[in-house]
């Protein structure tokens, strides 16, 4: 993340903001891979990112992942530090060097685990980053449910599930290749899903990508979705200020439980 965390910076001083003064929340991530042996790497990964963000203090600073990549797993060996790097994000909460701590694509399970460890370390879990949206809400309904029961906010990374929920995409109109090979598998499993869409936003005047992500701050989540144009962000921006109904919102439930599920990009939440 080192490379995007300069353009961060960069790109906010040619725009004349500064993250410390100007109310801009930046988050950013850890990556627990075999190579970073303890919490003490937590910590240098933080200061590291602390500097090419040019902060003094990190708004939120996650986890990407429980500690998952274990390359002797084939030969009965694993040796998972996420304990370990629990501790390192509480010694970064307590050091100062972050305002907040936040995991990311854990599961009811290994979030339990991680907010237990960390609240006897006085550390409040701020937020999960998970991958939800229409297309992504069996898999992790059970998950909204714990961080609900714990106070922890989610975070909700391809609420439009890579463009597929922004009613774009079809097999008359597929994205570009490659993402081409792994978009076609969803469309006929998302037809009736995009439907619903289709309709409730005609009704309401708005457009199919913002209604996918107003029902994801529906569930009380922070839809984190991505921009290539002006264009693009000034509609995920038009999601806000107003509501579906709960008639609505139950509507788009049911459709999304009879829809293909996405898979694309995301983790397996235990």
């Amino acid at each position: 993340f080192g490379k995007s965390e300069t353009l961060t910076r960069n790109s906010l001083t040619e725009a004349g903001l500064d993250i410390s003064n100007d109310g801009i929340q930046v988050a950013t991530k850890f990556a627990p891979v075999p190579w970073r042996p303890n919490g003490q790497s937590v910590v240098e990964a933080c200061k590291a990112s602390a500097q090419r963000l040019g902060v003094d203090r990190i708004p939120l600073y996650q986890i990407h992942f429980p500690d998952i990549i274990q390359p002797l797993k084939a030969f009965g060996r694993e040796n998972k530090k996420d304990e370990l790097y629990w501790q390192g994000l509480a010694e970064c909460y307590n050091s100062g060097l972050v305002e907040n701590i936040g995991v990311s694509n854990y599961g009811p399970e290994t979030l339990l685990r991680a907010n237990e460890v960390l609240s006897k370390l006085g550390v409040p879990v701020a937020s999960n980053q998970i991958n939800l949206s229409l297309a992504r809400y069996r898999s992790s309904e059970k998950t909204l449910r714990t961080c609900d029961e714990l106070g922890i906010k989610v975070l909700a990374y391809f609420p439009l599930a890579n463009g597929l929920l922004a009613g774009k995409y079809s097999s008359e109109n597929p994205p570009s290749f490659p993402k081409s090979l792994t978009m076609k598998k969803y469309y006929e499993g998302t037809a009736p899903l995009l439907d619903v869409l289709k309709r409730i936003a005609e009704e309401n005047n708005k457009t199919v990508a913002q209604v996918s992500i107003n029902w994801v701050m529906m569930k009380g989540a922070v839809p984190i979705p991505g921009a290539r144009n002006a264009n693009m962000a000034e509609d995920n921006f038009n999601a806000m200020g107003w509501a579906l109904s709960l008639d609505e919102v139950a509507e788009l439930d049911d459709a999304s439980a009879r829809c293909e599920e996405f898979s694309n990009g995301g983790f397996e939440l235990v």
